[in-house]
């Protein structure tokens, strides 16, 4: 396994960053929109999946995309994606 810098050190980020990493390989056989959709979709049901896990906010795809969006052009594109869902679904769970 190659050694991946921006892959976060915690939980959740670091299975949220895990999930998208993997069907973000996919993308080569897949047209740009199909992509995206795949990747947001895969990030949602992992995202929702460890929130009833663990106790924390399940986040709705609005707020999945909303941190994609907000982590485009980023160099540490998928990292950022993943400690914003991350954060959501703490943001959420302490109210």
């Amino acid at each position: 396994m190659m050694l991946d810098f921006f892959r976060p050190h915690t939980e959740p980020a670091r299975t949220l960053y895990d999930a998208f990493q993997a069907e973000a390989e996919k993308r080569p056989e897949r047209t740009c929109d199909e992509w995206i959709a795949k990747e947001r979709m895969a990030m949602w049901h992992v995202a929702t999946s460890y929130a009833q896990r663990h106790g924390l906010h399940m986040p709705t795809l609005d707020e999945v995309t909303l941190a994609e969006r907000l982590a485009c052009g980023h160099v540490d594109y998928g990292a950022k994606w993943a400690i914003g869902v991350a954060e959501a679904m703490r943001k959420e769970a302490r109210r």
